[in-house]
């Protein structure tokens, strides 16, 4: 290594200087203590003559942590002197305020916190009874007395706020208003904090249950006692702790909203406060999926965490409380709307539009929007749909039959990543008038450059579920004059082509030309119609697919003069793919090998869809059953065509022969389909829609190789449902109980049986009082087979008297 690259660590000392060895000079400590110190601290050149630093020191006192202090020491250096030279001082800086705003949790209780954490894992989501049940319900108690005065405290730590958010489920109304009632005005601090803003939202969601069964008068049994005995102190009300909560927030309501930390929970207070609305679920596979309330990354950490949501005492019917109506008290129904007046009195249109474009603030405004559709006030002058439509609104009102041009806003904002899920709720939330202006104004005429445009075309996919046929025939015509629509699969920007699927299959028109413009998106040729199943589910064109089969060079591309690009946002696109790609490094997706083409997710997305378009399914379907089975049985063990296969057989535009003519051809691979992960799967949704012919063709099929498939993990399911053993021994029986088949002389053998097992002396089975006779011995009624052999015997004793 160079010398000028060694890090120095004193002053450089010359050839020829004489050193002197200086005498240690003792720090002297910054905080005076008066309790005794531990005397197995070792002695730094930093710390106190007894051997504690002086920060700990200052922590033991119950003092805040001094600053660091340069103190002058006597230094033979010359006056200039290199920075490099010298020693190496290094001074950890002041703990943050904001960190801990409501102080620093005791050591001791932390640990207390840890232990209780790995108990509620133990019986998260795990029901309880009898003595069990009350075992939780004492540990309930006890945890909450240890959290009693450390409620603010435990909420802002980053260890002990997610054992506040799994012991939370577990409370009932009364304890959750406990909780509540501990904040006293400290909301915002509490929202404001990283920590604390999640707890919040935990609380909150839990609150909405509680606020709902207040609205219909049930209330926890601890009320009752309160209302008895008033002396003794009152619990705030879930109405009135909410009442406190828009008291205390109601001054810097604005500000927050942008806030990345106090914007979700004041999002989701909102909603809570709007009727029959439903609230994002706490489990973490069953999140907010618009991100409106909680954002992707909350969502991520409390699956890391294995955050379930779930009561310990195995009531879990609070998750699904949000699913149904919802009601909410008289007392809080009308300040939603006191707090969005409030919101837009004290905003201007700049700072509306600001917002709207902000990381934080955009699921903001789009949660108003549909607050202000629900409430009947877009189309009015003046509304936020005004603002944002740059008075698009008041121009309509005023003439409806004008023509709006772009504004420079919305042009920018349709080609911005963080806008266009603004431009998106426009879309899909605005009155028929208004989505109608917005469309002619910054798409018809642009549509061939916005389907491939890296953002864009996921706003032009939202505004092709509103088009009726005459939209969608002039959005085809302009995406086919676009070098012929190619570009959206080189780009791998299929939205828009998925979005006309889905259209044309509610409409039950356009069909055909739908089926047209993916021909010449995939630059198929008339007679290569088979081709198209594998070209769309590989999302490649038939010169490139052809190119990989064969594992020549890829056709040169020719840059159309048609094709128009915007170039910084395709850079800006493909450095976020870039990074995305490396942070998901360790879930890659598998590298094709040569000659190989692996299945992709949209294609697969838009041959799923085009199962349900009647008129041209049958040409998707010939394309697949014209493909080798090989081909068939890569599909079926792929994680992502499989779905494809599954919606050949379930999707009722489809016709049973299509079906039928599918397991014709895999019937000599159903061993290897059923041994494998995927195939298993795909061989359930078979076996579900298959007649009772196939099923015994198939089951026949795989009798050979039972002993094989018992052993194999995936295939014993199947075994188990298909009862391969059972027919193996018994046909008929099998047939009437797998394939609900009776034989024709099964009434026979029924009413025979009647006689032998229930009457075979012509006695009633049952006598006075609806009881069973006994028979002479005194024993109860015989069983079948006695009585079987009884009537044989009798039979011989008559031929012998005979």
């Amino acid at each position: 290594m160079p010398k000028e690259q060694v890090r120095k660590r004193g002053r450089r000392v010359r050839k020829g200087d004489v050193q002197n060895e200086a005498e240690d000079v003792p720090v002297q400590p910054t905080t005076e203590i008066n309790e005794p110190v531990p005397s197995t601290s070792t002695s730094t050149s930093s710390t106190t003559p007894g051997g504690i630093h002086p920060s700990r020191a200052a922590f033991l006192a119950g003092r805040s942590a001094p600053r660091a202090q340069v103190q002058d020491q006597p230094s033979t250096a010359p006056e200039a002197q290199d920075p490099e030279e010298g020693p190496a001082e290094w001074h950890r800086g002041p703990r943050v305020d904001s960190e801990f705003p409501f102080g620093v949790l005791d050591p001791d209780v932390k640990a207390y916190f840890r232990n209780v954490e790995e108990q509620i894992k133990d019986w998260e989501g795990v029901s309880s009874a009898g003595e069990e049940r009350e075992d939780r319900q004492l540990f309930l108690t006890s945890v909450l007395s240890e959290l009693r005065s450390h409620e603010l405290p435990t909420s802002t730590d980053p260890e002990t706020s997610i054992v506040l958010e799994r012991l939370l489920p577990s409370l009932n109304d009364w304890g959750r208003r406990v909780i509540g009632d501990s904040v006293g005005d400290k909301w915002e601090e509490l929202i404001r904090h990283r920590f604390g803003s999640h707890v919040v939202q935990t609380w909150l969601t839990l609150a909405a249950g509680t606020l709902d069964r207040e609205a219909r008068g049930i209330w926890p049994p601890q009320q009752s006692k309160q209302e008895t005995n008033p002396a003794e102190g009152q619990l705030p009300k879930m109405t009135e702790l909410f009442l406190n909560i828009i008291k205390s927030l109601s001054t810097s309501f604005a500000d927050l909203l942008s806030s990345p930390h106090a914007s979700p929970p004041l999002r989701l207070l909102l909603l809570i406060l709007t009727p029959n609305r439903a609230v994002p679920a706490l489990e973490s596979n069953e999140g907010d999926k618009n991100g409106l309330i909680r954002s992707k990354r909350s969502n991520k950490f409390r699956k890391n965490q294995d955050v379930k949501g779930k009561s310990i005492l195995g009531d879990n019917g609070e998750s699904a409380k949000g699913k149904g109506k919802r009601q909410v008290p008289a007392e809080l129904v009308a300040k939603r709307k006191e707090i969005t007046d409030s919101l837009k009195s004290r905003l201007g249109e700049a700072e509306w539009k600001a917002m709207g474009v902000d990381t934080v603030g955009s699921a903001t405004v789009q949660l108003l929007l549909e607050f202000e559709v629900e409430d009947g006030a877009a189309e009015k002058e003046g509304s936020l749909f005004d603002i944002l439509t740059e008075g698009l609104v008041t121009q309509l009102n005023k003439d409806p039959k004008s023509a709006p041009e772009p504004q420079p806003y919305l042009s920018t904002v349709l080609q911005t990543q963080t806008g266009t899920r603004l431009f998106e709720t426009l879309l899909s939330l605005a009155p028929d008038k208004v989505f109608k202006a917005l469309w002619k104004a910054y798409f018809v005429g642009k549509l061939g450059k916005l389907a491939g445009h890296p953002y864009a075309n996921f706003v032009t996919a939202k505004g092709v579920s509103r088009l009726d046929k005459k939209g969608i025939e002039a959005l085809i015509g302009e995406v086919e004059g676009n070098s012929g629509g190619r570009g959206l699969i080189k780009a791998a920007r299929t939205s828009v082509l998925q979005a006309l699927v889905e259209r044309s299959v509610i409409l039950g028109e356009c069909q055909q030309d739908v089926l047209k413009l993916l021909y010449s998106c995939l630059e198929l040729p008339e007679d290569k119609i088979t081709d198209f199943v594998p070209c769309l589910m590989a999302l490649k064109t038939y010169p490139m697919y052809q190119a990989i089969l064969s594992g020549s060079d890829a056709p040169q591309e020719t840059e159309d003069p048609s094709e128009e690009v915007d170039k910084e946002a395709e850079d800006t696109a493909a450095a976020y793919a870039r990074r995305s790609a490396w942070e998901n490094r360790r879930t890659a997706k598998p590298k094709a090998g040569e000659g190989e083409v692996l299945p992709n997710m949209q294609g697969c997305l838009i041959l799923q869809g085009m199962m349900g378009m009647k008129d041209v399914n049958g040409v998707v379907l010939d394309s697949l059953t014209a493909q080798r089975v090989n081909t068939l049985l890569t599909y079926a063990k792929s994680p992502i065509s499989s779905h494809f296969l599954d919606k050949v057989f379930t999707d009722p535009a489809v016709q049973p022969k299509y079906c039928r003519k599918v397991m014709l051809l895999l019937m000599d691979s159903w061993k290897e389909l059923v041994e494998d992960r995927i195939g298993s799967r795909v061989m359930d949704t078979v076996w579900d829609k298959a007649d009772g012919y196939m099923k015994e063709k198939i089951a026949r099929s795989l009798i050979p190789h039972i002993v094989v498939l018992g052993q194999s993990q995936y295939a014993k399911y199947f075994l188990k449902k298909a009862e391969l053993s059972l027919l193996q021994r018994r046909p008929d029986e099998w047939r009437e109980k797998v394939v609900g088949l009776k034989h024709h002389f099964a009434h026979q053998k029924k009413s025979a049986s009647i006689p032998v097992g229930n009457n075979l002396n012509g006695d009633s089975q049952e006598g006075e009082g609806g009881k069973k006779r006994k028979n002479e011995s005194g024993s109860g009624t015989k069983d079948e087979i006695d009585m079987l052999f009884e009537g044989v015997e009798k039979k011989k004793s008559k031929k012998r008297k005979d």
